[in-house]
Order: C-alpha cells, then sequence, then structure tokens
C-alpha cells in the first residue's frame, strides 16, 4: 500500500456510482488528519484588527481547511475535479459536490423524464 503523508494515496476515487462510500471513507481520512472539525462550516475570516491569538487559529483553520480540500481534489476523477478545481475553500467544494449529487444530476433526470412524458402525451393524441 503506497503510503503519502501517513495515509494512503490510493484512496477510492470518486466517481459518482460510489458517492455514499467515497463519503464515508473521506469523513474516517478527516478524522484521522485531525481537519473533521473544519468540514461542517468552514472557516471566518479575520476580523479587523485582530489579535495574535485570532490571527494563529485563523492560519490553523486556514491550514486545515486546505488540506481537506486537497484530500478531496485528489480523491475525484476528472469529470468531479473541473468542478470543483477553482475553489480556494473546503466549503465551495463540498458544496459543489453536494448539489451536483442531491441536486443537479437528479434534476436533469427529471426534466428529460418531463420532456420524454410531454412527447408521449403529444404523440398519443395525434393516434
Amino acid at each position: 500500500m503506497n503510503m503519502n503523508g501517513g495515509f494512503p494515496s490510493n484512496l477510492l476515487i470518486l466517481d459518482g456510482s460510489n458517492l455514499e462510500r467515497w463519503s464515508v471513507l473521506m469523513k474516517t481520512l478527516f478524522g484521522a488528519q485531525e481537519v473533521l472539525e473544519i468540514v461542517p462550516n468552514g472557516y471566518e475570516d479575520l476580523a479587523a484588527n485582530p489579535t495574535e491569538v485570532q490571527r494563529k487559529a485563523f492560519r490553523d483553520s486556514k491550514k486545515k481547511d486546505r488540506k481537506a480540500l486537497f484530500y478531496i481534489l485528489q480523491n475525484v476523477d476528472t469529470h468531479h475535479f473541473e468542478k470543483i478545481s477553482k475553489v480556494t475553500r473546503f466549503k465551495e467544494a463540498r458544496d459543489i459536490l453536494d448539489k451536483y449529487h442531491d441536486g443537479g444530476e437528479k434534476t436533469h433526470y427529471c426534466k428529460i423524464f418531463f420532456k420524454i412524458s410531454i412527447f408521449i402525451i403529444v404523440f398519443l393524441q395525434f393516434i
């Protein structure tokens, strides 16, 4: 097994048909790499005139966010990579993937089904 930075480099690649299994593996990886707490909400930008403690917390959060984003980018197929390659935060990538798998693709198939249904209705009127 290839190891890269303490985790296997041959993890499951998201290809669209394995979302649930891939999600479980990613959550486990995030926990093992101590970035799981950044995953739900991302991180906040620095306020004006931050204290040194706030700056350190911001740097740590940003580093964890980039680490989580790296893991996602490394473990998706080319199609998914193209959708999220321009983002700079993990939450943006997660929102894009969630929308694609929860709404986008299903909505696309519903539209196709709707168009086919209309075609059938129109066709049956002429029989």
